[in-house]
């Protein structure tokens, strides 16, 4: 083989060693341990090491074990060792001391692929098992060499960047697995020979990895956070020092485990371990059962406790027993309603987070824009949200990021910058910690091993890493602030008015002067307001040395902007008061603005609506998620939602509170959107509809079950079924809020037969179904804690109060065409089958009521009559002058529509059946197309009538019962007009201007229609 020559002592310098004398020594003896040509191959690797002297002097000291290597292998290997001396000071050490482990190291680069983790395992247990008993060191030192054995392997494969960047944290997590395992399985052998075996199946204890070790992402030098668990209690079978409790047994177990893995020897060490993470902490049991740890969390489990158990993985014992306290704790982990007090606590390990991180500026996991910043991101989304999308339970973190963008909380480019920020984080700190071994994050300060990490990243000098580095904080670090609603920009919004009026120690009067302003009518009542929110608890409104808080001033402002200031911040503050933790609540507002505005909105819209949300304030879980923002759901999803909620529970009394319930949020929800213009006023009415056609039909259901129970089902060929029919604005799907619910009760069959006879005996058809319909009243109307479903008004029924609640096919036929008065007819008009026996309903209307109301001649005076009718409901019920108006039955109101409506389809129906519709609206768009009405005063009816219909819903919705009568000036009225959207100076002179106008051309065309001469209007 051709010789190489040696460099001189010059030459080296100019190479870049510090002490040449040395590295020409160095070089000396690597030609006589090995090759010339090997010292040639050192010698190059050395001149690309930042600390060529160190490199060299490591590769000489490696000498004698990579003499035992052939010449080729020594040539392959060479400069991945050389990679692996920069990366690591280990490397030099265990080769050194350890002659094999080249050859080994070889092998294993050759291969080309990370070690299985199921090949880790079974070496790691075989060296238990081979392990004699009565030598108490063998276990621990056969489980350091393994574990030094893998260091070094991991070492090369990351010097060399042969895998990707969380691929260390994987191997080590699987080396530190194995491990564990092979400790608990020598262990339990020793004591099971002192002892006995535990009683019951399998081994009944269970080690769990958590943190990075948890979720297969551990550093290079990091503790291993284990937490033990045994299945349940008992005694051991026995053994020659006699038998244990499974609770001592098992905390022995833990204990040499333990100590099998931490313990310092000869041989180094295998795992730090760290406990303190189990129950109760440092104070607690080193193990607990199944019950007892279940117990625990479910009674004492803390925010930051659920923060750290979504990593718990099984990974040694039985781990059935472990996936089986996972299960267990799942709702304590991840509970379905959002827990607005843990929001709170996440906030404060934020602050704490946040303020260490100031203190730690060079650590690259505590400092600011560290690994523990994005970790903590991921954790407090998953906790969040993880009740109710199981996907988010991920114990990996960059998983994580990845699955919280597959769910729509974190955009696909902010997913990218996290990840690639963590990766970079994380392998950064591994390269520090491979230097010497050590558990430390922060970065160093030696030039030399600056230089040595800098180059090993791949970067040509620290300037380059410190750029690269400061892109990824300046990027976590933003995504961090603004998490939980906390955000870096602490200026106050542009609203120095309410600032001052927030601020306790500015003068009284100068915080009322500000405060009226600013549009709020009682400025003392409303300071009085600002300070129950002060003494509430809630962080947000406790005034700090420099004045109020800025989440303060952003809620006052929202506050400002709803339509009545005064009662949005009185409903504000009684709503806050009632919270047992206000700051969660208040935090989750904070993240999530829409929610709040919706909310603030709400409290400054409607009194009645509010009210209910006050006393039933968990609904702000719903108001911030996905389903809340579902605006138009169809009538056929409200009854199935209704109908599942009402049976889940198998008793009346539930039945008819889980329906209240369901009414009350689904009124709160559409009350919502029609009050922030996203709803109209057919798609409000269609949806109020549809929750009481569900809530007749399950509170029917319930009165038959009762009745049969009681009284036996009606008998006969033709089994005699019940159809509820619903009129009024329940038949045309009109309901407004608080609207009664106008019914009638058809049976079929004669009624004189009997029923098959039950608990009570037997009564005759008629008496069955009258007991039916009474019962159904009292589930309707009874009140409950959720309150009562609905008003119902029978009176349409034939006969009226006078005559029976129940009638058959028969009577009603009978009633109509021999004794019903024209207005009766028109009832009928809207007539609409709603529960109950829905076939039997259709041929009711069908066959009976529409050929009543259509298909017979109108009386000579129909107009006439009508409208006698039409007028006495003004003058008795409208009461209209000028300081009240009525939408409703007032001039130009609500009842003009629907009577010069129902006129026509009166008029018009026998010839065009199109217009037999219980909608008014409806009815109007086939009058027209039929030609029956001409299209100026169909548009006229039409507009004024969803006009008027929005007024009277919103005057509703703010008084929170049946209330139609309307200001005519003053603050009342501005407050309505701002309500329905009037902007201005003056929207209360705006809206009534506009008012005027619809109900003068909505009377004009109904006097058309009806062939009447002008009638006189209030005055303004």
């Amino acid at each position: 083989m051709e010789a190489v020559s040696a460099p001189s002592q010059e030459e080296l310098g100019g190479f870049g060693f510090a002490e040449p004398a040395r590295a020409a020594r160095s070089l000396a003896a690597l030609s006589v341990q090995l090759s010339e040509r090997d010292a040639a191959s050192a010698l190059e690797a050395a001149r690309a090491s930042p600390s060529p002297d160190a490199c060299l002097a490591a590769l000489e000291r490696c000498a004698p074990a990579l003499a035992r290597l052939s010449e080729t292998a020594r040539a392959e290997l060479l400069p991945s060792l050389a990679a692996a001396i920069d990366a690591s000071d280990l490397t030099a050490r265990l080769i050194s001391a350890r002659s094999r482990l080249p050859a080994w190291l070889y092998c294993a680069l050759s291969a080309g692929r990370r070690r299985p983790p199921e090949a880790l395992n079974r070496k790691a247990v075989a060296a238990a098992t081979r392990s004699d008993l009565g030598e108490r060191e063998a276990l621990p030192r056969r489980l350091r060499r393994l574990k030094y054995r893998e260091l070094l392997r991991i070492v090369a494969r990351e010097a060399l960047l042969l895998g990707p960047p969380d691929e260390l944290g994987k191997e080590m997590s699987h080396l530190a697995q194995a491990c564990v395992q092979a400790a608990l399985t020598g262990t339990f052998r020793e004591l099971r020979q002192r002892f006995g075996a535990p009683e019951g199946q399998g081994l009944g204890f269970c080690v769990f990895g958590l943190g990075k070790l948890g979720g297969e992402d551990l550093n290079f030098s990091s503790d291993v956070d284990l937490i033990y668990l045994y299945r349940e209690e008992g005694q051991t079978s026995g053994g020659f020092e006699g038998s244990l409790s499974h609770a001592q047994f098992f905390a022995k177990l833990a204990e040499g485990t333990t100590r099998a893995l931490s313990a310092v020897t000869g041989d180094g060490f295998c795992f730090r371990v760290d406990l303190n993470l189990r129950p109760a902490g440092r104070g607690g049991a080193i193990v607990l059962s199944l019950a007892q740890t279940v117990g625990y969390y479910e009674t004492q489990g803390r925010t930051w406790e659920r923060a750290a158990l979504i990593k718990a993985r099984p990974i040694a014992g039985e781990l059935a027993l472990g996936e089986e306290l996972l299960q267990q704790l799942a709702p304590f982990l991840f509970p379905r309603s959002l827990d607005l007090a843990a929001v709170d606590e996440l906030r404060e390990l934020k602050h704490q987070i946040d303020l260490r991180g100031k203190a730690s500026a060079a650590d690259l996991k505590l400092g600011q824009g560290g690994i523990r910043e994005i970790e903590f991101f991921a954790n407090a989304l998953q906790l969040l949200h993880g009740g109710k999308r199981p996907s988010l339970r991920e114990r990996n973190t960059v998983r994580a990021l990845r699955k919280l963008e597959q769910a729509g909380l974190l955009s696909a480019p902010d997913a990218d910058a996290l990840e690639e920020a963590y990766l970079f984080l994380r392998r950064a700190e591994n390269r520090l910690q491979m230097l010497e071994e050590r558990q430390i994050h922060s970065l160093p300060e030696a030039p030399l091993e600056r230089a040595r990490l800098a180059r090993g990243l791949g970067f040509q000098d620290w300037a380059g890493f410190l750029g690269e580095l400061e892109r990824h904080r300046a990027y976590v670090r933003g995504a961090f602030s603004t998490l939980l609603g906390q955000t870096a920009r602490e200026e106050v919004p542009d609203e120095p008015l309410l600032a001052l009026a927030l601020d306790l120690d500015a003068p009284e009067a100068e915080r009322s002067a500000a405060l009226e302003e600013r549009g709020f009518a009682d400025p003392d009542r409303a300071l009085a307001a600002i300070g129950r929110l002060a003494r509430s608890g809630a962080v947000q409104f406790t005034q700090g040395p420099s004045g109020p808080g800025l989440e303060a001033v952003r809620l006052l402002a929202e506050v400002a902007r709803t339509p009545d200031p005064d009662q949005a911040l009185q409903l504000f503050a009684e709503f806050v008061s009632v919270l047992v933790a206000p700051q969660g609540y208040l935090g989750l507002l904070a993240a999530a603005p829409s929610a709040s505005r919706r909310l603030l909105n709400l409290f400054g819209q409607s009194e009645y609506l509010s009210r209910y949300f006050l006393r039933h304030p968990e609904l702000l879980d719903a108001l911030v998620q996905p389903a809340f923002e579902e605006v138009h759901k169809e009538p056929e999803r409200i009854r199935a939602e209704l109908s599942a909620r009402v049976h889940r529970h198998s008793d009346s009394e539930a039945r008819l509170s889980a329906m209240r319930r369901c009414k009350n949020e689904e009124v709160l929800r559409i009350g919502l959107y029609d009050i922030a213009g996203e709803l109209e006023v057919p798609e409000v009415s269609r949806q109020l509809t549809a929750l009481a056609d569900g809530a007749i039909d399950e509170a029917l259901f319930l009165a038959l079950a009762e009745a049969d129970e009681r009284y036996g089902r009606p008998t006969g060929g033709a089994r005699p079924s019940l159809a509820v029919v619903g009129m009024g604005k329940l038949g045309g799907r009109e309901l407004g809020y608080h609207s009664d619910l106008d019914l009638i009760f058809v049976y079929s069959g004669s009624g004189d037969e009997e029923t098959e006879g039950g608990s009570k005996g037997r009564l005759s058809h008629h008496e069955y179904f009258a007991k039916v319909v009474q019962r159904l009243l009292t589930f309707l109307s009874m009140q409950l804690r959720e309150g009562a479903l609905y008003k119902v008004d029978t009176r349409l029924r034939p006969s009226g109060n006078q005559g029976p609640l129940v009638v058959n096919q028969a009577s009603l036929r009978d009633h109509h065409e021999k004794r019903a008065k024209l207005w009766e007819r028109q009832a009928l008009i809207k007539a609409r089958e709603v529960a109950g026996d829905f076939s039997l309903g259709r041929r009711l209307v069908r066959e009976i009521i529409e050929p009543l109301v259509y298909l017979r001649p109108l009386p000579p005076d129909a107009a006439a009559e009508i409208d006698r009718m039409r007028m006495r409901m003004e003058r008795e019920v409208a009461r209209e002058g000028g300081d009240q108006l009525n939408p409703k039955v007032g001039q130009g109101g609500l009842v003009d529509v629907e009577f010069a409506v129902q006129y026509l389809q009166l008029l018009h129906g026998a010839a065009h059946p199109e217009a037999r519709t219980a909608s008014t609206l409806e009815a109007l768009s086939a009058l027209e197309e039929q030609g029956c009405l001409p299209a100026a005063d169909a548009r006229a009816l039409r507009e004024g009538y969803l006009f008027h219909r929005r007024v009277e819903n919103r005057l509703r919705l703010v008084h929170g019962y049946s209330l139609s009568s309307m200001p005519t000036e003053g603050r009342p009225l501005s407050l309505l007009a701002r309500r329905l959207g009037y902007l201005g100076s003056e929207p209360g002179r705006t809206f009534l201007e506009e008012y005027r106008s619809w109900a003068g051309r909505v009377r004009e065309v109904y006097r058309r229609i009806l062939r009447i001469g002008a009638r006189g209007f209030p005055s303004a």
